[in-house]
């Protein structure tokens, strides 16, 4: 029987009829010479938005590829785009390609030196108004975005996300490499992510994914698929059970 995805809670609260979904999405599998180049990403990237794109008009979701997706084009796109949503509006942010302890990296990384800092991407989250925030990334050491707080730091950022739902869902801890599968043109983690959005991770059969069953699924099919060498990580704040998708 066919089935038709609708999104109710792309994380977390139910996204109202007057919602919009606003995102951006990058891969980058050729850089400037100063690291090796990709397989898979712009694959990656390019599944996302399309998956995106059942759920908000083209004019919502950013596409950038390869030498188009500078750091500062990047960082523009959010900056631009995140501005636009509302409070009940969604955003997301997806990154595939290279990374290292503290960020990810664009095309033009220049070895390090124009690297996309964590904390950059961050800012831009917690300037936007959207309460509802998704960063996802199919990189080396991505875990690293977690970063170590101190206590007064965390209870501010507690304090800046109280009411949101505020989701990231990074594909290998900070000491982890991201695994290519070459031979299908994806990430393992983003592979295994996007069958858990269209419903694979459907563990109970009720009909709905929620954010447990969606890690759980990733995690799970990611570490066998590595031999345990990669294990995808989600922290935020987020209500464990709530549903992310409804099949219909």
């Amino acid at each position: 029987m066919q089935k038709s995805i609708i999104i109710l809670s792309l994380l977390f609260s139910m996204l109202h009829l007057h919602a919009a979904v606003y995102g951006v999405f990058v891969g980058v599998e050729k850089y400037d010479g100063t690291v090796s180049d990709l397989t898979a990403s712009v694959d990656d990237a390019e599944r996302m938005y399309r998956f995106f794109l059942n759920y908000a008009d083209g004019g919502q979701l950013v596409l950038i590829k390869d030498k188009e997706a500078t750091k500062q084009k990047i960082l523009y796109s959010m900056d631009t785009l995140f501005k636009k949503a509302k409070a009940d509006d969604l955003v997301v942010f997806y990154f595939s390609g290279h990374g290292a302890p503290g960020m990810f990296c664009p095309h033009n990384v220049c070895g390090g030196n124009m690297g996309l800092w964590h904390t950059e991407i961050k800012a831009l989250f917690k300037r936007c108004k959207a309460n509802t925030k998704l960063c996802i990334a199919d990189a080396c050491f991505a875990g690293s975005i977690k970063g170590r707080a101190s206590s007064s730091q965390q209870a501010s950022a507690a304090s800046a996300t109280s009411g949101s739902n505020v989701v990231v869902f990074m594909s290998s801890r900070d000491n982890e490499v991201s695994i290519e599968n070459p031979n299908q043109y994806t990430g393992i983690f983003t592979k295994y992510l996007l069958q858990g959005l269209k419903g694979s991770a459907d563990n109970n059969k009720d009909g709905s994914v929620n954010a447990y069953e969606l890690y759980a699924y990733v995690r799970r099919n990611v570490r066998q698929s590595t031999n345990g060498k990669q294990t995808p990580v989600m922290f935020g704040s987020y209500k464990k059970y709530t549903p992310i998708i409804t099949y219909r």
